[in-house]
């Protein structure tokens, strides 16, 4: 049953994301938006999927969002034009195969082997938009630091998409 692309509901407010990002002692920090692709995961036979996997292409490892991506979870209105959405600037940008999924499939059930029953469907495959706060630590270095804005925990497997769509986007930004 698949959803219309839309926007995964931000939880984590400001205030919650700055106190969280000074345990990584990061001075600063800022909304943004990644595009993900989602495919539902199903026990045989079941109507609604048990849970999803997003991922984008040149992530190691996907994301399990364990059970539906109900009403509930979804922004009714886009998000303010300030926050940057990344990733997403052509339709199919990050589209992983289907291979991609049935691999990190296979990597989330030796994990997890109670979720063996479960199926890859993808022809359920669609983008969605996850919700993040990112936050920057000045040193000798910048350092990033990725905090989900749906539950609030470092995400450090989105960092390389996160970083591959802030080159784009500066690549794109910079005059020929």
């Amino acid at each position: 049953m698949p959803m219309a692309e839309g926007y995964l509901r931000r939880r984590i407010d400001g205030v919650a994301a700055s106190r969280r990002l000074r345990r990584y002692a990061a001075a600063r920090f800022e909304p943004a938006w990644l595009a993900l692709w989602a495919v539902a995961l199903t026990a045989r036979g079941a109507q609604t999927p048990d849970a999803w996997l997003l991922g984008r292409s040149g992530l190691s490892r996907a994301l399990l969002w364990p059970g539906p991506l109900g009403h509930d979870a979804w922004e009714h209105e886009a998000p303010a034009r300030a926050e940057s959405r990344l990733g997403g600037e052509i339709s199919e940008a990050g589209r992983p195969s289907p291979e991609a999924f049935a691999r990190w499939w296979l990597w989330e059930r030796l994990a997890r082997p109670r979720l063996w029953p479960l199926r890859v469907q993808p022809a359920t495959q669609q983008r969605l938009w996850l919700p993040l706060w990112l936050g920057y630590h000045q040193g000798r270095q910048t350092r990033l630091i990725v905090l989900s804005g749906v539950s609030g925990e470092a995400l450090g497997a989105l960092k390389p998409a996160v970083l591959a769509a802030l080159r784009a986007e500066a690549r794109t930004a910079m005059p020929d």
